[in-house]
């Protein structure tokens, strides 16, 4: 495989994240939300980890493993400790591949995600995921990774108009 293969590629996996992040805020139960997150962050570290951003790549593959994981939170209280067990990952993750600047971004934004995957209640995890969204710009500017920004700037969108759904829906069920 040349380089102009390993480029497409990266692209490819990079804008397949793009559209999938795209869809996740807009959807209603945070089950189909991890989900689409967890496929979302495959294909994003395959796409970090072809352009060079090995923490980045990384923290995708946590990200991955916790959505997954967060999503018998809401029903199995026990399993709490479980995806707790992910969180030292970080720091780990962040010593193993240390590459400054990009290297604390992706982590800062990992710990965020990591905060609002946490959370059982949609709005506390929308809004929380809507604020780790500068650290990963952050690390996408200084990676150059142009899916990544693309993501991010989607992301804010969808987010916002996902939140700006469920407060309307709540405003209409507590008027009605």
């Amino acid at each position: 495989m040349n380089l102009a293969d390993t480029h497409l590629i990266a692209m490819l996996l990079g804008l397949t994240g793009v559209a999938l992040n795209l869809v996740w805020p807009l959807l209603r139960g945070r089950r189909k939300m991890l989900v689409l997150q967890a496929v979302s962050g495959l294909c994003f570290l395959l796409h970090y980890a072809l352009i060079g951003a090995i923490t980045g790549s990384l923290m995708n593959g946590l990200a991955t493993l916790q959505a997954l994981a967060a999503i018998p939170l809401g029903t199995r209280p026990g399993f709490r400790l479980a995806y707790l067990l992910t969180l030292p990952a970080i720091a780990l993750g962040l010593a193993l591949t240390w590459m400054g600047w990009p290297s604390v971004f992706a982590s800062l934004g990992m710990a965020g995600i990591s905060l609002g995957r946490y959370q059982t209640r949609v709005l506390p995890f929308r809004v929380i995921l809507l604020l780790t969204i500068p650290f990963w710009t952050g690390h996408n500017l200084l990676v150059g990774s142009l899916p990544g920004l693309l993501s991010d700037a989607l992301v804010s969108v969808s987010s916002l108009v996902g939140l700006w759904i469920l407060l309307r829906e709540r405003h209409v069920a507590a008027a009605g």
